[in-house]
């Protein structure tokens, strides 16, 4: 039997990319400006502007066309001070947080404990009126990860009268993560609810004061784009890679997403560098405010709708410099693994790859709007929860430059490939496909539950406090 030898018919490219990113410190160079001299990026912080700024003229500086940022407003969100009080069967308080988009308010009332909070655990009879405080863990027995957002959601519908969200990591603090305006909510580390929750076991009843000062607010940000323009462009197609550049306001979100940033500003450095190579243009991006509600992928889907029948592909790279192999989750076109499964032999690289979706990054507003499209993704990796992401701790000293080499080597490769690729067809979704597919991935019920939270709260709330009133009428921008 003769042995099929398979060719690289982009060798010198490849050796061309890969030379240049691992002979290079770029990467954590630009990281190191994002996170040590920009901080968080948040909206509404200085460092978002400031860092958009920067991106831009380093996309300039590499020779990218059409460098430019696009400003828009969101519902933002400023930070008060938060507390927890346990004011019977003792008196003591706890370093919290509050969770972005948590209103500004105080609720005394039993608080109940219910662990990851499996979905029969949200019981309005259990908890109405209650403070309900959950863990981050995904409950065991779910295929898929159940977020935080839906965890909230839940528990509001169940006539939640305040939140408390718990890390299931010990040593990484209270976590954060955006909720809705709708009952104060606030984070609380490992060790402080664990103490809650023995307290609870011990005394049978426990009740708590949460007061929360923050404020729900319009606020600017931006997104960046950048295009890596071929010498010899073969049609008007385009391919897009982006990662959202906001971090939560407690951390430099160096992992979450910097490192994903400064992974999509090397690819495109060394897009630039074989474009006498290159057939279609690449779009290089950052999405402001993805962490409080995709807004800038969202807003990016809107505003260029018109040119996303021309984009053949999509791939977010959110927290793509983080540990673990540099694989793809692609979200639903086999026809792009089987490419995938081709390159990864002709690149004599290592992508592995699975088909799942999720609601939570920049890629879903590609998704609905049925562009084929990846994410960052290590389907060997069995994933349990964020660990130190969503906390303070998610510092620059949490990345190794060899993951920053990895996913820009791994993933300009792929892109230019994807750009060149005379055979790319990749069926596009129509809305009843994208719809069984979110019901077939075990999301359907999550992106119900806004609309189904709003009418719960017209239904059964006396006073609707105004800033929750403000987002019910803007139908859940916030």
């Amino acid at each position: 039997m003769t042995e099929i030898i398979l060719t690289n018919p982009y060798l010198k490219v490849d050796k061309k990319i890969v030379a240049e990113v691992y002979t290079s410190s770029e990467t954590m160079d630009n990281l190191k400006i994002l996170c040590d001299v920009h901080g968080s990026r948040f909206p509404g912080l200085p460092g978002d502007k400031n860092a958009v700024d920067y991106i831009v003229g380093k996309l300039k500086e590499y020779g990218c066309e059409n460098v430019h940022a696009e400003e828009f407003t969101i519902a933002g969100w400023n930070r008060g001070p938060a507390t927890l009080e346990i004011v019977s069967p003792i008196k003591r308080s706890f370093d919290v947080i509050s969770l972005p988009h948590s209103i500004g308010a105080e609720v005394e009332a039993e608080l109940v404990f219910i662990g990851p909070g499996a979905i029969p655990d949200y019981d309005e009879e259990k908890l109405k009126g209650k403070i309900v405080m959950v863990t981050s863990a995904t409950p065991s027995g779910m295929k898929r990860f159940f977020h935080r957002s839906e965890k909230y959601m839940r528990s509001v519908k169940a006539g939640a009268a305040g939140w408390v969200f718990m890390n299931h990591y010990p040593a990484y603090g209270p976590p954060t993560g955006g909720i809705n305006p709708v009952i104060p909510a606030i984070g609380i580390s490992y060790e402080d609810g664990s103490f809650i929750e023995r307290l609870i076991e011990r005394e049978g009843k426990v009740v708590a004061r949460i007061k929360t000062t923050d404020k729900n607010v319009d606020t600017p940000t931006w997104n960046v784009i950048a295009d890596v323009v071929p010498d010899n462009i073969v049609d008007d197609e385009y391919i897009c890679v982006g990662s959202h550049l906001d971090g939560h306001d407690i951390s430099q979100g160096a992992v979450d997403p910097a490192s994903g940033v400064a992974v999509v500003m090397e690819i495109a450095r060394n897009l630039v560098k074989v474009k006498d190579k290159l057939k279609r243009r690449v779009r290089c991006m950052t999405f402001g405010a993805e962490e409080i509600g995709l807004y800038g992928s969202y807003y990016y889907a809107k505003a260029h709708e018109a040119e996303l029948d021309k984009c053949r592909f999509m791939l977010n790279l959110d927290s793509a410099g983080g540990g673990g192999k540099k694989g793809l989750n692609i979200h639903d076109f086999p026809a792009i693994d089987v490419l995938i499964k081709k390159w990864e032999k002709e690149m004599v690289a290592e992508i592995p790859t699975k088909q799942g979706v999720s609601p939570y990054s920049d890629h879903w507003p590609f998704f609905l709007n049925s562009v084929p499209c990846a994410s960052n993704s290590d389907p060997t990796a069995t994933r349990s929860g964020r660990g130190y992401g969503h906390t303070k701790y998610d510092t620059l000293d949490k990345v190794d430059i060899k993951n920053l080499h990895l996913a820009s080597a791994n993933h300009t490769r792929i892109l230019f490939r994807v750009a060149n690729e005379g055979g790319w067809n990749p069926k596009r979704k129509t809305k009843a496909e994208i719809d069984a597919f979110i019901k077939e991935q075990g999301y359907d019920r999550t992106i119900a539950l806004a609309d189904e939270m709003r009418q719960y709260i017209k239904d059964n709330y006396k006073e609707i406090h105004p800033e929750t009133m403000e987002w019910i009428k803007r139908g859940g921008a916030w």
